[in-house]
């Protein structure tokens, strides 16, 4: 029989309610945490959040004196991915104590699936 099993109800609700804190502590840690990134000339600078999603960008004028779009693009591209990295390491630093370190990457990251059936496990909604 597993521990949880053999536990009492209130055991039970503690435990829940432990799990319920520990789930919104994450979704706040996530919610908030964005990454920003410049590029090495400063004529790029973005701000994404931990799901990639771009908060914010900042392009100098003096972008339109470079005349090509690819070089541009390319920069706009790291400066992005390098901000969503950032992002990603803000989280992983605030919740070391409940994911190991060695995650690799965005696929790996995406803790929404489990935030959302940890949130209704603790609600007590319906899959």
């Amino acid at each position: 029989m597993s521990s949880f099993g053999a536990e009492t109800g209130s055991a039970q609700a503690s435990r829940l309610e432990d799990l319920n804190r520990e789930t919104r502590r994450i979704r706040t840690t996530m919610e908030g945490a964005t990454g920003t990134a410049e590029s090495s000339d400063g004529l790029v600078e973005a701000t994404v959040g931990v799901y990639g999603e771009l908060v914010d960008l900042v392009l100098d004028a003096r972008i339109y004196r470079m005349p090509d779009a690819e070089v541009l693009a390319e920069q706009i591209r790291t400066v992005i991915n390098d901000a969503h990295s950032k992002a990603q390491d803000a989280v992983r630093t605030k919740l070391t104590d409940l994911f190991p370190m060695d995650l690799d990457g965005p696929e790996e990251f995406a803790f929404e699936p489990f935030l959302r059936m940890a949130g209704r496990s603790t609600e007590g909604g319906a899959r």
